[in-house]
């Protein structure tokens, strides 16, 4: 689950999604208006050509006064001036280039994005908001494949891993094992999950072993939240 919030702050213009679709990562979901900026970054590459433009001269002046310290004409401290000034014309292009990116970084940001693929819910703002990085836009959550948790015994798990090693159990890959899926109803889901070991914790308290099934939910069917019941293999 992602909560989609802007990078920038400003006026909603737009909002593109439609609430409850499926999204993809780096969709457009909200256009924040991009005019200020636009300003910004013209702003910031008229301070980049001024800064060239000094750059340009000051390495012309220590050009010329190598040039007349060799033919000693100019003194050292004349010619260690103008290498200091060209290298503060040379900082402050780099300054320059710096604020003309993040001026560009700004004008993209105006483009709010999704951050994951998933279904995204519904909108939290609506158009003429006024949004900052603080304010949840709305939020996606993905769903294929989605992760079911639930508890084990140390003594369970250990059975399971040794019938795993004993190769009593067919494993779909190192370090797994097939899991399936029970509706409240009593109906068995039709898609077979994978028990993922590495994702296994144990509660400080309890003693109990929390696990990780990821399952896969292409038709949508598993929601966040839902409680399910969890059938393991054991022989």
């Amino acid at each position: 689950t992602a909560e989609v919030r802007p990078r920038v702050s400003g006026i909603v213009l737009e909002r593109v999604f439609e609430q409850g679709s499926m999204v993809s990562e780096g969709d457009v979901l909200y256009r924040i208006d991009p005019e200020p900026f636009r300003v910004q970054v013209e702003s910031a590459k008229a301070t980049l050509l001024r800064a060239e433009a000094s750059q340009l001269l000051a390495k012309q002046q220590a050009d010329r006064q190598q040039e007349l310290r060799e033919r000693k004409i100019a003194s050292d401290q004349q010619r260690d001036s103008a290498v200091a000034i060209l290298a503060q014309a040379n900082a402050d292009v780099a300054a320059a280039k710096a604020g003309l990116d993040a001026a560009q970084l700004n004008l993209e940001y105006a483009e709010v994005k999704a951050p994951i693929a998933g279904r995204i819910g519904r909108a939290m703002v609506t158009e003429g908001a006024l949004v900052s990085s603080s304010v949840s836009l709305a939020t996606v959550q993905q769903i294929d494949p989605v992760y079911i948790d639930f508890t084990q015994s140390s003594s369970d798990l250990m059975r399971l891993r040794q019938a795993l090693e004993a190769g009593v159990l067919n494993s779909p890959a190192p370090g797994e094992a097939k899991v399936k899926i029970l509706m409240d109803d009593g109906s068995a889901y039709e898609h077979p999950g994978t028990l993922l070991f590495s994702e296994a914790t144990v509660g400080p308290t309890t003693g109990q072993i929390t696990l990780r099934a990821e399952v896969p939910n292409p038709d949508g069917h598993l929601l966040p939240g839902l409680y399910v019941r969890i059938l393991i293999e054991q022989g």
